[in-house]
C-alpha cells in the first residue's frame, strides 16, 4: 500500500507542474481520490493486492502527466489538443534558450569592450529577446499547427514509462522562472565582471576594481560558488520543480556560500575601485559586513526553506 501510494502521489505532483496556480490544489486532490477509487478497484476486480506494476500499468493507461494536465484546462483552437502540453513545453524551452544565449552574448561583449555600459547592454538583452522571442513563438506554433492534426494523443505519448516520472517534491509547486532568470543573469554576469577585472586590473584606461590579497586568495572558491550556482539557476530554469536530489545538491551549495561567506565577513578592505584620475572608492568595514550579512541571511533563508522541503518530502519511491 505504500509504494501504491507513492507512485499516486508521484504522478499527482507531475500533474500539478504542468497546471496553473489556480488549479493545482483543486485538480490534485480531484485527481488523487479518483486515482485512489480506481486502485480499489482494481482490487475488487484481481480479488488482491495490487503489485507495483499494476499501479504502474493503471498509470500508463491514464495517460502522461502533461495530456492530463492539459485536459482540465481550456480547449485550445490553434494547437491540436494532444499537443499543446507538449507545444508549452516546447515554447518555454525556447524562450529559456534564447534567454540564456543571448545573455552569455550580453556578457562576453561587456568582457571584451573597452567602456562597458550594462545599462545600454541590458536594454539591448531585452531588445533582443523580444524580437527574437516573437519570431520563435511564431515559428514554434505553425510547425505544431502543420503536424497537430495527423496526431493522436496515443501517438505523441504513446513510449510514456510512469517510472520515468522524476520524484517531485513540495506538492508539485513550480519555481519561479524569474526567481530562476534573475538569480542566473547576476551570479553570471558576477562572476564575469569578476574575473574580468581581476584579471586585467588597471588596463583600458578605465575604471578598474582592485582586489585585496585576500580576496584574490579566495578568488578560485569564489569562482567555484558562481559556477555551481549559474549551473543550478539553469537547472532551476529549464526543470522548474524540487526533487529530493535537487534539494539536496541545492542545501550542499547553500552550506558551501555560508562558509564562503564566512571568510568573506572578516576581510578588511576587501576591494576599492580605481579611476584614471588616481581617485579611489572602497566600501567601510560597517557597509562591507551590513552586505555580506544581507546575503548570509538569504542564502540560510534560502537554506532553511530546502530543509524544510525534504522533511515533508515523501520517501518511499526515489528517483
Amino acid at each position: 500500500m505504500a509504494k501504491e501510494t507513492d507512485w499516486l502521489q508521484r504522478y499527482v505532483d507531475n500533474v500539478r507542474t504542468h497546471l496553473p496556480v489556480r488549479l493545482r490544489e483543486d485538480v490534485g486532490n480531484e485527481l488523487l481520490s479518483d486515482l485512489q477509487d480506481q486502485c480499489d478497484d482494481l482490487q475488487e476486480s484481481l480479488a488482491r493486492t495490487p503489485t507495483e506494476q499494476d499501479i504502474l500499468d493503471l498509470l500508463k493507461q491514464k495517460g502522461h502527466p502533461m495530456s492530463v494536465a492539459a485536459a482540465y484546462q481550456p480547449r485550445r483552437a490553434l494547437v491540436s489538443e494532444p499537443l499543446f502540453p507538449l507545444y508549452l513545453q516546447v515554447l518555454k524551452w525556447t524562450f529559456l534558450v534564447i534567454a540564456v544565449v543571448s545573455a552569455v552574448d550580453v556578457v562576453g561583449s561587456l568582457y571584451f569592450a573597452e567602456n562597458p555600459d550594462l545599462l545600454s547592454a541590458a536594454l539591448g538583452w531585452f531588445s533582443g529577446l523580444y524580437e527574437s522571442g516573437v519570431h520563435s513563438f511564431a515559428a514554434v506554433t505553425l510547425v505544431f499547427y502543420l503536424i497537430g492534426e495527423g496526431l493522436s494523443n496515443r501517438q505523441v505519448f504513446g513510449n510514456w514509462n510512469p517510472r520515468s516520472m522524476p520524484n517531485v517534491v513540495d506538492s508539485g509547486r513550480r519555481i519561479k522562472r524569474f526567481d530562476s532568470s534573475v538569480e542566473f543573469v547576476v551570479t553570471l554576469l558576477a562572476m564575469a565582471w569578476l574575473n574580468d577585472l581581476w584579471l586585467l586590473p588597471g588596463t583600458g584606461g578605465h575604471t578598474a576594481l582592485a582586489l585585496s590579497p585576500e580576496l584574490v586568495s579566495l578568488l578560485p572558491w569564489i569562482n567555484i560558488a558562481l559556477g555551481a550556482s549559474v549551473l543550478m539557476s539553469l537547472h532551476k530554469l529549464f526543470s522548474p520543480f524540487w526533487t529530493r536530489s535537487r534539494l539536496l545538491i541545492d542545501g550542499a551549495l547553500n552550506m558551501y556560500w555560508l562558509t564562503l561567506l564566512a571568510f568573506l565577513l572578516g576581510l578588511q578592505a576587501p576591494f576599492s575601485i580605481e579611476w584614471p584620475s588616481g581617485e579611489f572608492w572602497q566600501p567601510s568595514q560597517g557597509g562591507w559586513q551590513v552586505a555580506i550579512g544581507v546575503v548570509v541571511a538569504i542564502t540560510a533563508w534560502d537554506l532553511f526553506e530546502n530543509i524544510r522541503r525534504l522533511v515533508r518530502a515523501p520517501s518511499g519511491v526515489r528517483v
